[in-house]
Parts: structure tokens; C-alpha cells; sequence
């Protein structure tokens, strides 16, 4: 047709360098992540969805999990049966258009909606692998990976501090531990809400309860995320028959999620003061029914961190029995 531009066959030859020369980036990447960091039989590095670098830990006992660095989330975590605990939506994608929606991503240094973009910015950034180990523990190998995320010209323009998080996630038996540490490397004070968005797969959400939220006062974000009820909770389980969004103030340490099969996922934590439970119901008809999100978060109370210092949050997740 004339006037339109028909595509050149060096143009295509262009592309087809261009995706060539991708593909070997991130080979090259993983190579040399495996290098620098693998761990035979503990830590390896390989590609992912979308030629994403993705690092697998391994423990000896036959528990497993994987670690995007893209967001540093954690997209799985395994148990010694090969049952997976961790629930990735269909609709996440991996080609860093858009945080991956599932498993155990970042939101910070904002949990929820604010000044900034909704959760923050970690969960879109891709972070740098700092150390591995498989050290003995004392008789078996925990492998283990630590990354670390910087301010950047992309994270001043939404915050304007310096900073470095650094995130370490391990293996110890068939438990995963994730802990999240944040300097303030800037000359100022800063103040940061925070939170681990775990998403936990269920048999079914109607059988899925949570456990030992009773008495807490929450915010429910249900009707307005921005403008949240604040509720008491007298049930001695939350169950789910609707969209349900709410932040747990001054949680306990101890939370589970009962996901229907005889079978609990037990949240340990220091530092996280509010646990947050959320079900998106009908709003995404086709998983809502598979997974529920028990989150450890940083949110009644901002975290104030002075200059070169820094705070610590931790969470160890295992898999428990509650059939009888």
C-alpha cells in the first residue's frame, strides 16, 4: 500500500541480533552468577520465565525454593514431598513489565497505596546478589542467598533517601526464614512502611482460616483502601465469604493459615508488628478460589531509622499438622 512503511529485511536482521543478543546477556549473566556465587548442590543460578535470572536454594532434606532477583520474590518454596506452599497468580508476568504478582513480593518503602506508587518500588527493581553460603547448621547444610537493593536516580525521584536493603532468604529443613534489614546510609532520618505480600495456596478459600488474630483491633481496606474502618476482631478464626483486606495491629509473633488439607503454614516473626490478611474474592474470579495472602507487615507505625542506622524484620514459615 503506498504511504505505509514496510518493515526492511535488515531491520528484521536488527531484531533478531538485538533478541540474539539478549539471550546471551542473560546466559552470560546466570554463568557468571554461578561462578561468582553457586553452591553445588545448594545454590544455583539459572534462567526463568522470561530470561529472567531466578536462584534456586536446596536443601538436603528435599525442600526447595526460588528467588527471582527481578523484585527479589520469592516464587517458590517446597517441601520435601514436592508439594509447593507458595501460589503464583496465571495472570503474573516475568518480563519485569510489572512486579510479579505471587509468591513473596516487596512492598516498599510504602505498603499500599500513598505518595508514591502503589506498594513502592522494590518489588520492580532488580537486586544485586551480595553473598551465598551453605554453611553447616550445625550438621546439615542451610544454603542461603543475600541481595541487596540502592538508592538509584529512579528511587530518589520517590523518595529522596539514601539507603540499602538487604535481603537474606534460607533454608533451615523444610522451614524457609526471610529477613529484611534496611540501613539508612543517608545524613537524614527516614520514615518507610513495609511488608512481605506472601501469597499461600489453599485447598480451597472457603476451608482457608487464619489463626490468632483474636481480640485485635484491624483496619479493614475493603470499601476504601485509603479511608479503613477500624474493626475489633472477635472471631476465634478469620474465614473468607467476600473480599476481605485487613491490617492486624500489634500482631503476635505466632500466626497461621489453615489451607484446608489437614495442614497449617505457621508465620514466625520479630519485627513485623501487623499482620495483614487479604482475598481479592470475586474481583479476580479465576485464583481468588486457590490462594490467600497472610502478610507480615510494617504499617500501623512507620519504621523511623536514624543515619547509619538500621531495622530488622524476620519471618520463619513452616509447614504444620492441624488434622487432629
Amino acid at each position: 500500500m503506498r504511504g505505509q512503511a514496510r518493515p526492511s529485511v535488515s531491520a528484521a536482521r536488527r531484531s533478531a541480533v538485538s533478541a540474539h543478543r539478549a539471550v546471551n546477556v542473560v546466559a552470560s549473566s546466570v554463568a557468571d552468577l554461578n561462578k561468582k556465587h553457586g553452591i553445588p548442590g545448594s545454590v544455583e543460578f539459572k534462567e526463568g520465565k522470561s530470561g529472567s535470572p531466578v536462584v534456586v536454594l536446596k536443601h538436603a532434606c528435599g525442600a526447595s525454593a526460588e528467588m527471582y532477583l527481578f523484585g527479589a520474590c520469592v516464587t517458590s518454596w517446597k517441601q520435601p514431598s514436592g508439594d509447593e506452599v507458595l501460589y503464583v497468580r496465571p495472570d503474573a508476568v516475568f518480563d519485569k513489565s510489572k512486579p510479579i504478582s505471587g509468591g513473596v513480593p516487596h512492598c516498599f518503602p510504602q505498603f499500599g497505596p500513598g505518595a508514591m506508587q502503589q506498594h513502592g518500588f522494590a518489588r520492580n527493581l532488580d537486586w544485586a546478589v551480595s553473598t551465598t553460603s551453605a554453611d553447616p547448621n550445625p550438621d546439615e547444610k542451610d544454603p542461603s542467598v543475600e541481595v541487596v537493593l540502592t538508592e538509584s536516580d529512579y528511587t530518589l525521584k520517590m523518595w529522596p533517601h539514601k539507603f540499602k536493603a538487604v535481603y537474606t532468604v534460607s533454608l533451615h529443613g523444610e522451614q524457609l526464614n526471610l529477613q529484611l534489614r534496611v540501613i539508612n546510609t543517608d545524613d537524614k532520618p527516614f520514615d518507610f512502611t513495609a511488608a512481605l505480600h506472601t501469597y499461600i495456596e489453599v485447598l480451597e478459600i472457603a476451608k482457608a482460616k487464619v489463626t490468632g488474630l483474636k481480640g485485635l483491633t484491624y483496619l479493614c481496606k475493603a470499601v476504601d483502601p485509603k479511608v479503613p474502618e477500624t474493626k475489633k476482631e472477635d472471631r476465634d478464626a478469620v474465614t473468607f465469604t467476600g473480599y476481605t483486606d485487613s491490617v492486624y495491629l500489634n500482631s503476635p509473633a505466632h500466626v497461621e493459615l489453615e489451607v484446608g488439607t489437614g495442614a497449617a503454614v505457621a508465620l514466625d516473626s520479630t519485627g513485623w508488628e501487623d499482620t495483614v490478611v487479604w482475598n481479592p474474592h470475586l474481583t479476580m474470579k479465576d485464583c481468588y478460589q486457590h490462594f490467600c495472602c497472610v502478610e507480615n507487615a510494617k504499617f500501623g507505625k512507620a519504621a523511623t531509622v536514624k543515619p547509619g542506622e538500621s531495622w530488622t524484620a524476620t519471618v520463619t514459615m513452616s509447614v504444620v499438622d492441624v488434622s487432629n
